[in-house]
């Protein structure tokens, strides 16, 4: 661990270092696919796999889509074809709640948990924890929690909470000494609706840090501002996905963006989600984040699509780190696209979320048909306004005339009472299908 950076010989090393680093070992990381993973050795049959020297060469190489790792453990269960490790190596599973309800498992070995451990433990240390902090662990619904434990061990100390247990969550910080809290954007609102309704000044938690992740929105400026005023803390977003790692991006004290820290771990592309072509690296750039393992015995993946659409925002920084810089948009995956718009459920959320304190952040899109027709202007919104709105019938007519100029598409917003809309320990469920039920 040395100042600000805790890898500085990955997390600062030139774009040359680093280019050859992943060339290096995605050649030897598809060497170990090819001969131990029933699974890649027949998608890339009719591929000629030595003409993929390194990176620059990826695009030779089909996409790895999240729908065929659930048909290759509905085949081979549990771990599926697609493993390629003896079953006996494994050492760490995760899972995931599948679409039909059956979950799909994510295995670790011994040397994948490290792995895993050192990209968290970067991330973590750019968010600004350090030795001395306490974390409790309240994010089970996480596939991949325990990996979290691992890198506030490997900082400071882990207080082991559970989920749904707020008070022993605020026990944690009155008595126990917790200093920093890793949850999704939407809970801190949400837990600070706890501490209210018992008579807790959030503010007098010594809570100093909460890293924000699961979901975009901690980088939105008034839900930043909101959260930060409200405990008395600094809020820092973070990322990582629980198939490709579990935690790789990370805002620094600069907060500029997330960096990518998991140099010579794992190699990210940006796509064009419908052409599959790959996009330079360059500020304001955007497109489907696509991630390919470097370091994995058990689950390695080859050109990933995360579904996670997400915007450049730097490729330098004052830091020191070169890993360049993202926020995440949305899911390319949950988009509604209404009359020829993608519209990300998210970037209507951070709309919303921009008029607080007479919004509160929390929202729901109900769409009343299937699509296309579901999704016909104006979408239906739902939206809890704040604890002094002002004029309620004013203020939605603001946020409507901000949504059609910010994110061009046509709204009927309704605003409800504080406390009426669901709420979500792990990650907000943004869109209702009231057509299903």
């Amino acid at each position: 661990m040395q100042g600000a950076v805790f890898n500085p010989a990955a997390e600062c090393a030139s774009a040359q270092q680093t280019a050859r680093l992943h060339d290096e070992r995605l050649r030897t990381q598809l060497d170990y696919v090819m001969a131990h993973s029933t699974f890649y050795r027949e998608k890339f049959a009719a591929v000629e796999i030595g003409r993929v020297a390194g990176t620059g060469d990826l695009p030779l190489l089909p996409f790895t889509e999240k729908s065929e790792l659930r048909e290759s453990q509905l085949a081979l269960p549990p771990f599926g074809r697609h493993i390629a490790c003896p079953p006996r190596d494994v050492r760490r599973v995760y899972s995931t709640s599948g679409t039909t309800g059956r979950p799909t498992y994510i295995g670790l070995t011994a040397h994948d948990v490290g792995v895993w451990r050192e990209a968290a433990t970067r991330a973590f240390w750019a968010n600004g924890l350090r030795p001395g902090d306490r974390v409790p662990l309240v994010v089970s619904p996480f596939v991949v929690a325990a990996s979290y434990a691992d890198a506030f061990e490997a900082i400071g100390t882990s207080i082991p909470i559970g989920v749904n247990m707020t008070d022993r969550l605020i026990d944690a910080f009155r008595f126990a000494g917790a200093t920093a809290l890793l949850c999704t954007a939407s809970y801190p609102l949400h837990f600070a609706r706890a501490l209210a309704e018992r008579g807790i000044d959030p503010r007098t938690l010594g809570l100093r840090r909460i890293m924000a992740g699961g979901e975009p929105g901690a980088s939105i400026p008034e839900v930043r501002r909101q959260i930060e005023q409200t405990f008395d803390c600094t809020l820092m977003e973070c990322s990582g996905n629980g198939d490709y790692c579990a935690m790789s991006w990370a805002e620094c004290e600069h907060r500029h963006g997330m960096h990518f820290v998991g140099q010579g771990l794992i190699h990210p592309e940006i796509i064009d989600p419908d052409s599959g072509e790959v996009l330079a690296i360059a500020p304001g750039v955007s497109g489907e984040l696509v991630c390919t393992s470097l370091d994995r015995e058990c689950m390695p993946l080859v050109r990933f699509r995360t579904r996670d659409h997400v915007q450049v925002t730097h490729t330098e920084c004052d830091c020191g780190r070169t890993g360049f810089g993202i926020r995440i948009i949305g899911r390319t995956d949950d988009l509604l696209i209404v009359r020829g718009v993608n519209v990300y459920p998210a970037a209507v959320r951070d709309v919303v979320a921009s008029f607080a304190p007479h919004t509160n952040g929390v929202i729901e899109i109900q769409l009343h048909a299937a699509p296309p027709a579901g999704w016909e202007p104006p979408v239906h919104i739902l939206a809890e306004h704040g604890a002094a709105p002002g004029d309620l019938a004013a203020l939605a007519q603001a946020i409507e005339t901000r949504l059609r100029d910010k994110l061009i598409f046509r709204a009927r917003l309704e605003l409800v009472e504080p406390g009426t809309l669901p709420r979500y320990e792990y990650k907000a469920k943004l869109v209702r299908e009231r057509y299903k039920e």
